[in-house]
């Protein structure tokens, strides 16, 4: 069991309105945790409009904007907490971009970024899938808030380059 992968399905899953999924084959049983709702879960890219895109390593940024919906997340790993460069490429095209981490087994920080189009992911978190979740071994309610939580001096360095809410931060 997979704390990134966990972390990667269950946000994006319970900040999404959405049940379209576009995710890596290792992903897909990850959803089964929130017990509320199922989901329309695609381990090919054979489709259009998807409420969901989760890929381990960035590819075709534009490609996978056109191919969300227009609430639309999109979930990936950067290099680190501040990878200016993503954060920017994904600052252009969505109206909410924010990093966030996970604990790995020997607590190292462990970097991501949710990017989406209409929804924040912590004012928008869906409390009924968030509070609803079975067999999870790191992710709960108050993790995934919490992990929105960057210490100052790593906001201070992206703060130019990421959203917040459909503003870019000066």
């Amino acid at each position: 069991m997979s704390i990134k992968n966990e972390m990667m399905a269950l946000v994006g899953g319970c900040t999404s309105e959405g049940r379209k999924i576009l995710v890596p084959k290792n992903l897909k049983d990850e959803f089964k945790k929130i017990t509320i709702t199922s989901f329309d879960i695609h381990t090919d890219d054979d489709s259009e409009n998807y409420d969901l895109i989760i890929e381990q390593n960035p590819t075709d940024l534009i490609k996978i904007y056109e191919k969300l919906n227009e609430k639309g997340i999109y979930i990936t790993t950067p290099n680190s907490l501040i990878d200016r460069d993503l954060f920017a490429n994904l600052s252009k095209l969505y109206w909410i971009v924010m990093p966030f981490y996970y604990l790995d087994e020997n607590l190292n920080a462990k970097a991501l970024v949710f990017a989406s189009k209409k929804f924040h992911p912590t004012a928008d978190i869906i409390r009924h899938r968030s509070d609803f979740v079975e067999n999870t071994k790191y992710y709960t309610t108050d993790v995934h808030l919490a992990s929105f939580t960057l210490p100052k001096y790593i906001f201070e360095e992206i703060k130019d380059v990421i959203r917040l809410w459909n503003i870019k931060m000066q």
